[in-house]
């Protein structure tokens, strides 16, 4: 529809490939023909660009960086059914589940996040606790930064990219 209205050629693909086409065309990576860009959001996804082309792979699905296992054996991914991605990990709701489980491990411990039901818990929550000190709190963030530095490493070393975009979404 989108062609046939504005005589466009279009292609549908998902946010993150579309975030790194448009990266290299007006943003961080304007010019580069070798990066990765990353978003961060509800999920962890990545667009991965090598010699100024998105990976798609045969199927369209490749590099879906989130859904690599970084932890085997780990936290259940609801949309997948694969256990200890990246997503479980380092996206919003990762960083939910983790307080959570550090709650649970440390019931003796005093916590600004104490003051919230699990279902009242969000990403930003934990965000705000931690600016105020609370040590749970950055203990989480400590705990994710670790995982999400490990598993880009891992992605900057299968595929050398100039650069790494990130985007908050």
């Amino acid at each position: 529809m989108v062609s046939e209205k504005f005589g466009l050629r279009t292609k549908l693909t998902n946010d993150a490939n579309a975030a790194a086409v448009g990266e290299m065309m007006y943003g961080c990576a304007k010019g580069m023909k070798h990066f990765i860009t990353i978003t961060l959001g509800t999920g962890v996804g990545s667009g991965i660009v090598i010699d100024g082309k998105i990976v798609l792979g045969h199927d369209g699905f490749a590099g879906e960086l989130g859904h690599t296992i970084i932890r085997p054996g780990g936290r259940l991914h609801k949309g997948t059914g694969i256990r200890g991605v990246l997503e479980s990990y380092a996206s919003a709701t990762g960083v939910r589940e983790t307080a959570i489980e550090l709650l649970a491990a440390n019931p003796s411990e005093e916590s600004l996040l104490k003051n919230y039901s699990q279902d009242e818990l969000t990403s930003h929550i934990v965000y705000e606790c931690a600016v105020k000190g609370d040590e749970i709190a950055n203990q989480i963030f400590k705990f994710t930064g670790q995982i999400l530095g490990e598993a880009l490493a891992n992605f900057v070393m299968f595929s050398s990219p100039k650069q790494l975009c990130f985007l908050v979404v």
